[in-house]
């Protein structure tokens, strides 16, 4: 998302946004949502998350109340992509 972000920044221009994702001193990198959660985060918040649905303010006040609300929702759609979503679905 991010270079998908940076190329449209920098007008669709491929070179331009490659030197702003890779400058001199270094390639730039983000941390996705999912690298900020603990084990045992991501464990409470499959918990929760099978007690209250998709239903976050819940999920955040009784399970996660040092997370913001945003990290939660980012949490959510970036653990529907795990192997652990797809386990759960089938």
């Amino acid at each position: 998302f991010h270079a998908m972000d940076t190329l449209q920044r920098n007008g669709y221009d491929l070179a331009k946004a490659m030197s702003t994702l890779v400058p001199q001193g270094g390639p730039v990198l983000c941390r996705d949502e999912m690298e900020e959660w603990s084990a045992s985060e991501a464990m409470l918040f499959e918990e929760a998350l099978e007690k209250y649905g998709k239903d976050f303010n819940d999920i955040r006040q009784d399970f996660l109340p040092w997370k913001s609300l945003a990290s939660i929702v980012q949490f959510y759609y970036m653990w529907k992509t795990t192997d652990r979503y797809i386990q759960q679905v089938l």
